[in-house]
């Protein structure tokens, strides 16, 4: 078994022996595309760079999430976004950053190879990207000492300022309590799932760098890994068994997991969570999930350069009553049988 103490995962470039600390991580200027999301050197620093890690098949949902989090923050422009990413295309970065006001972001893409994790599993919906954030301690140098890390399926609803801000008393991260039904004790799969003091959501992890790389927090997932490629939550698995009793619960609101039971939009202003998370398979994008809160989502959507042409409004009405329909014939059918067996019991 490799010993990834010993490994140093590389950014964009093959693995290297003498570690990343010394390392150039390339960034991409963009300056053709938005000269607004180019980082001033007098530009004020925001309070915590913020960290996301995701492939082109979710460039649209990360400019929502992007455009959500820009339109909540405007007292902190500009604000400093990093991606983490494989594959990005030029013609992608420029819809990415031109779906942002001018002088709300900077952006800075960075390259990640996906070698070291080709032998780890992940669920359908879920790209092997995922394990970039992994590498997150790699790619900043010390003089940073936190970061926010948020997934990409997800909506900023609430100033970040609350949650840069919070008190880790001394833990590596800060999370929430995930709340998927297959995490709980002695629901089918969980079995499976690393048995931890508490299990958190990795979609929202404010992390203080310096303990990460103390507490050797990416070795350690990593060398799970290595021993449960098939662990079925991946990446998440791996940092709760890394970051086991080391991890402050944070407030529910700033990681609202999202399955598709809750139309957002009918929430009270003094109910709504700071940060919703669309959990699992089932997004507000997908026409098919008959997402109760898809209109909710769109709104955001619509104000990026992802924004749905006439034409995709009319193929996502065609999947979304498609999907209903075989939901009917399904029930039918379930019921028939149910009748059918009844029946048969009764003679």
């Amino acid at each position: 078994m490799k010993s990834y103490s010993q490994i140093e995962p590389s950014i964009g470039r093959p693995v290297i022996e003498n570690g990343l600390a010394n390392a150039h991580l390339p960034t991409n200027s963009l300056s053709e595309l938005n000269e607004s999301c180019i980082r001033k050197e007098d530009a004020p620093r925001p309070r915590c760079p913020l960290v996301f890690a995701c492939d082109e098949a979710y460039a649209m949902p990360l400019a929502t999430t992007l455009r959500s989090i820009v339109e909540t923050n405007a007292s902190n422009w500009p604000l400093e976004f990093h991606v983490l990413s494989d594959d990005f295309s030029e013609c992608t970065r420029a819809r990415i950053v031109n779906s942002l006001p001018k002088g709300s972001a900077t952006i800075r893409c960075v390259p990640v190879g996906l070698n070291l994790f080709r032998e780890f599993s992940t669920l359908r919906h879920i790209s092997k990207v995922t394990y970039a954030r992994l590498l997150i301690a790699r790619v900043f140098p010390a003089t940073v000492s936190r970061v926010l890390y948020l997934d990409a399926d997800l909506l900023v609803l609430n100033a970040l300022g609350p949650l840069w801000e919070i008190d880790l008393d001394g833990a590596v991260v800060g999370a929430v309590s995930d709340m998927g039904p297959a995490i709980n004790a002695g629901a089918p799969g969980s079995e499976d799932v690393p048995q931890v003091r508490d299990y958190f959501n990795a979609g929202v992890l404010l992390i203080d760098l310096s303990l990460w790389r103390q507490k050797r927090v990416s070795e350690i997932a990593l060398e799970y890994l290595a021993r449960h490629p098939q662990s079925p939550f991946s990446d998440q698995d791996a940092l709760n068994v890394a970051c086991d009793t080391l991890w402050k619960k944070l407030d529910p609101r700033w990681n609202f997991q999202v399955r598709g039971g809750t139309r957002i939009s009918d929430l009270h202003p003094d109910q709504r969570p700071w940060i919703v998370h669309f959990i699992m398979g089932s997004k507000p994008w997908n026409a098919s999930a008959r997402s109760y809160n898809a209109v909710f989502y769109d709104a955001f959507r619509s104000r990026t350069r992802f924004a749905r042409t006439r034409g995709e409004k009319l193929r996502d009405m065609f999947r979304r009553n498609w999907a209903g329909l075989r939901n009917v014939l399904k029930r039918r059918r379930l019921l028939s049988n149910v009748v059918g067996i009844t029946r048969h019991s009764a003679r």
